[in-house]
Formats: C-alpha cells, sequence, structure tokens
C-alpha cells in the first residue's frame, strides 16, 4: 500500500513540475528573438530571421516567422503549443517540433528535427 501512495504521489510531482516547467518556458519566450545562428553557423549579414511570440495562455500563443534578406522579406503566422519542453509550431498547414535546450531571459536554444540547434537573441 504505501508503495502504491509513494508511486502515485511521484506521478502527481512529476506531472505537476513539468506542466510549471512548460509554463515558465511560455513566459520567457513571449516577445520578438532574432535568430543568431543555425547548426553552428552564423546567418549572413544581409540575412535576419525573427520570431514574435504572443503568449495567450499557461502553455499555448501565436506569433510570427519574419525572414528578410537584402531583396525583401516574408511574415509567415503560426500557432504554438509548448509541452514536454518542446515547442511545436503550426505553420502554413503543416508542424514542426523543436525541442527546448536552453530558455533563459537573454538567450533561447532550440532543436530541430535534423538535429541542428537554434540560438536566439531577445530582440
Amino acid at each position: 500500500m504505501k508503495k502504491s501512495v509513494f508511486m502515485l504521489l511521484a506521478i502527481i510531482a512529476t506531472i505537476a513540475f513539468s506542466c510549471s516547467k512548460d509554463a515558465k518556458i511560455n513566459r520567457r519566450i513571449d516577445g520578438e528573438w532574432k535568430v543568431v545562428s543555425v547548426g553552428g553557423v552564423p546567418l549572413p549579414i544581409d540575412e535576419s530571421v525573427t520570431f514574435k511570440f504572443i503568449k495567450d495562455d499557461k502553455l499555448t500563443g501565436d506569433g510570427t516567422l519574419t525572414e528578410t534578406w537584402d531583396s525583401g522579406s516574408y511574415t509567415t503566422p503560426f500557432t504554438y503549443t509548448v509541452g514536454s519542453e518542446k515547442i511545436i509550431f503550426v505553420m502554413d498547414g503543416s508542424s514542426e517540433v523543436l525541442t527546448v535546450l536552453t530558455y533563459e531571459k537573454d538567450k533561447l536554444e532550440l532543436i530541430d528535427s535534423d538535429s541542428d540547434v537554434w540560438v536566439l537573441d531577445p530582440k
């Protein structure tokens, strides 16, 4: 009996702490972030990529991805959900999952499905 109660408490604690960690990620990413490098390669000087996260509630939000280069720019809207230390983007009818490696006030690091690390700084 003691063992099953302990296991139940451990499961509840794990769920509670992971949810609060995801909510903390969502609070920290709220705002604009400029991509510094992808896969260890800095973006060319004449290009920029910016994510703008707008938190809706604890674990979801909307945003835009703006890509700018010397001949113009393009902005794509997206929605996102934070869960299990991952950010799930839905953009143009498809989804992309990025794993959160670091989420600090002055640095965000994400890993994409190709195992490339995206380094972002607040704008």
